[in-house]
């Protein structure tokens, strides 16, 4: 996991190593960008992330905005990430077509952009993707497929993805959206996870997880037979 959201990240503040104890100062994003002009992809991620657990390791974010504008090249981190071997899921925040984190998002096999499940977000969320299809494709040839998340009620999951599928298809995206998701507005879900309760216990039962799982299974069917034939 890395975040590289421009504006700042809280990874920092809400994680902890394998072994329970905060997360270092260092290796940051800022590490990570900067090790990308000198080490193999592989080497990277081994180098300078944090072992969350045996299967997640992170790069949290600065706390501030100021400290993520001092990266001037994205393209060496974007390139060293895409050979390393490794799934790997990337916060680029508040995506737009002058953001500077487009050549690392171009890399990606699939974009998420997550709106909220009224309609004001959903127009938004489909003029959003309209206008990063032409952005991404300045870096990259073939550009990522789109995979759209809305965040709102479960008895309305449906509607909602209909509606926004709809939306969608008439737009220049329409045929790089690969599927749309949907993630439970949970208060309590949401509530447990701050409170930094285990994904094995009443987290794991809540609408927000279940859902969430749900659509992580979605997005992995729409990865795996693009890693494929990139591999063939």
């Amino acid at each position: 996991m890395v975040e590289a959201d421009p504006y700042g990240g809280d990874l920092a503040i809400r994680l902890h190593t394998d072994s329970g104890g905060v997360l270092p100062e260092a290796p940051t994003v800022l590490t990570l960008a900067a090790a990308a002009r000198s080490t193999d992809g592989a080497e990277l991620v081994e180098r300078f992330t944090h072992r969350i657990n045996d299967q997640v390791s992170v790069a949290p974010g600065p706390l501030m905005a100021e400290q993520t504008a001092g990266v001037a090249d994205w393209h060496s981190l974007a390139a060293r990430l895409s050979e390393s071997g490794r799934p790997v899921l990337v916060d680029v925040g508040r995506l737009q077509g002058a953001s500077p984190l487009l050549p690392l998002t171009a890399r990606a096999d699939v974009v998420v952009p997550v709106g909220r499940a009224d309609t004001e977000s959903m127009i938004r969320l489909r003029e959003r993707a309209a206008r990063l299809v032409p952005a991404l494709a300045s870096y990259r040839e073939t550009p990522p497929q789109l995979f759209p998340v809305l965040v709102g009620l479960e008895r309305h999951r449906d509607g909602d993805l209909r509606d926004l599928r709809q939306l969608l298809d008439e737009t220049s995206a329409g045929p790089l959206i690969t599927g749309v998701g949907h993630i439970t507005y949970d208060l309590m879900g949401v509530g447990h996870m701050l409170a930094g309760q285990s994904a094995t216990g009443r987290l794991a039962r809540s609408k927000l997880l279940r859902s969430a799982r749900r659509t992580a299974d979605e997005l992995i069917d729409v990865v795996a037979p693009r890693q494929s034939e990139a591999v063939t």
